[in-house]
């Protein structure tokens, strides 16, 4: 009743699936053009890593390998940058990219970036938001139908809506902490001698594609949260 309504597949689900799937594809078909330009050092993606870490003053920080594809990531809990093993062991634009960008992360976590931080403060009311915001909502709502428009029942539902409210917040501060990451991560391979001029275009592309992934993810938040809230404030209305 409350998830596949017409408005809601018309409005929120086929909006966020054509998306994620632009998304999906545009990183996949980068990612594998520019995975067979090999880069101007001949390093691989854990070399150049290692290159950057220790010419920008990161040595602290341990690189692991890691299985799965572009599942690369920055620990700033351990300090530890985990590579996918194909970008880890690639020679490629792709890999130097990935991994420059992850180090990009590591260099915020460093410096003390306010917004990494506050990202990081995000996460456990984040994933709290995703996973129980939409049973709370609608739990909200039938027992708001139940008891003939009872207001405590839609008092749990507005409960739901603000922490996923807090979802949306999360997305909001992650994409900025992304494109700075990626904007670091280009200096980072410059200023380290790990990438030529005419290489830049195709780790910028790599990095625009990645950059798009948090976008959508961001705009497929907001859109949900206003569907709850056209839920909860329409059942009010009504009520």
């Amino acid at each position: 009743m409350f998830f596949f309504s017409p408005g809601y597949l018309l409005f929120v689900f086929l909006p966020i699936l054509v998306l994620s799937l632009a998304a999906r594809g545009w990183v996949q078909s980068t990612y594998a053009r520019y995975s067979k330009v090999p880069n101007s050092t001949g390093q691989t993606g854990a070399q150049v890593a290692q290159r950057i870490l220790t010419g920008s003053g990161l040595s602290h920080v341990q690189i692991n390998i890691i299985d799965g594809d572009l599942t690369d990531n920055y620990d700033p809990r351990t300090k530890t940058l985990n590579l996918s093993r194909g970008v880890a062991t690639s020679t490629s634009v792709a890999a130097e990219a990935v991994a420059a960008h992850e180090i990009g992360h590591a260099q915020q976590d460093a410096q003390g970036y306010f917004a990494m931080q506050w990202r990081s403060g995000l996460v456990p009311v984040a994933n709290l938001g995703s996973q129980a915001a939409p049973l709370i909502v609608v739990a909200g709502l039938i027992l708001s139908w139940l008891s003939g428009g009872a207001t405590f029942g839609i008092a749990i539902a507005e409960l739901g809506l603000a922490l996923f409210a807090m979802v949306v917040l999360f997305n909001l501060v992650t994409t900025p902490v992304e494109l700075n990451a990626s904007h670091r991560a280009l200096g980072l391979l410059a200023e380290n001698g790990a990438i030529l001029p005419e290489e830049q275009a195709g780790a910028r592309q790599m990095l625009r594609a990645a950059a798009f992934t948090y976008w959508v993810a961001l705009i497929a938040s907001i859109l949900t949260l206003l569907y709850y809230a056209s839920l909860v404030f329409g059942n009010r209305r009504n009520n």
